[in-house]
């Protein structure tokens, strides 16, 4: 039988990597966890861990494994909390996959409730400005462009978004003015790194003008919108971030404006982990005040 005592170990070894690390989390040396590893090995009849100089990684067993050692962890922590008669704190660790904008300028200002009512509970907030290439190992949560078409993940529409142009007031008083699309060419346009970008719905440059290179490319949104701001040019930002800046002006609003979504995704594996519930249930609320915000 599988000792939940040693799942516990596992689950410190997955984290950390490294037997001397876990054994510090646990309290015990490094030669304990790596016996407590060998019988849950035993046990199950399967290796559980690669084993290198680089530290111990896990296997495809491993992961398997991994789902249901978190999940026991999360049910013995709420028992716990119910035998005290206290609030379910969760505790664990949840790591959130999200493009550069979200996660900088929606979701970190909105972590509040979520840390108010589980202060026990570490997230990751990991961001990229490109398509992602993370496995569904490498995430709990995540929120991206393109709809995913693997039947390992859940999937659902988060929400609709727009991006406008946007300039400086001082960058449109000191630069020519722009009447049409076409007198964009005139201008210093501010966007991605062309060769780092390989996001289709983030490729609008060639919606609004086709042929034409940003002359300033910098490759996450906080640059664009610093550049922006600091009048270096005209910059393609979610109105999230545009409208919500008093510095800034919108550029051709009746002419140029594209929609995009974000889809929520979750490994189907993980979807009834509590933990992770609560990071969905976060970006769910997020949402509806997006939409509510118009």
């Amino acid at each position: 039988m599988i000792s939940a005592d040693n799942l516990s170990f596992f689950l410190e070894v997955a984290r950390r990597n490294r037997l001397t690390l876990a054994g510090q989390a646990l309290g015990v040396d490094h030669t304990t966890v790596a016996r407590r590893i060998a019988k849950l090995e035993s046990d199950l009849g399967a290796r559980l861990f690669d084993r290198s100089s680089q530290g111990w990684f896990l296997t495809g067993a491993g992961d398997r494994l991994l789902v249901h050692a978190e999940a026991i962890e999360d049910a013995l922590a709420a028992a716990g909390n119910i035998a005290k008669q206290s609030d379910a704190s969760l505790a664990g660790s949840v790591r959130i996959v999200t493009p550069d904008g979200f996660g900088a300028f929606l979701l970190a200002p909105a972590l509040g409730p979520i840390r108010e009512k589980h202060p026990n509970l570490t997230l990751e907030i990991m961001t990229a400005s490109q398509k992602s290439s993370f496995s569904t190992r490498e995430f709990d949560v995540a929120v991206v462009l393109h709809e995913p078409a693997q039947r390992a993940v859940w999937t659902d529409t988060l929400f609709h978004y727009t991006l406008a142009l946007y300039a400086s007031r001082e960058y449109l008083e000191s630069h020519a003015p722009i009447r049409s699309a076409e007198d964009l060419h005139d201008h210093t346009l501010i966007f991605y790194v062309d060769e780092a970008l390989d996001s289709d719905p983030l490729g609008i440059m060639e919606e609004i003008l086709p042929g034409h290179t940003a002359a300033i490319q910098i490759n996450n949104i906080a640059g664009h919108w610093r550049a922006t701001a600091a009048g270096l040019g005209i910059a393609p930002l979610p109105r999230y971030i545009g409208d919500r800046d008093a510095s800034l002006v919108r550029v051709l609003p009746d002419e140029v404006e594209v929609t995009r979504t974000y889809f929520l995704v979750v490994p189907r594996g993980l979807l009834r982990l509590p933990r992770v519930r609560a990071a969905v249930e976060l970006l769910r609320t997020l949402a509806r005040d997006q939409a509510g915000a118009g």
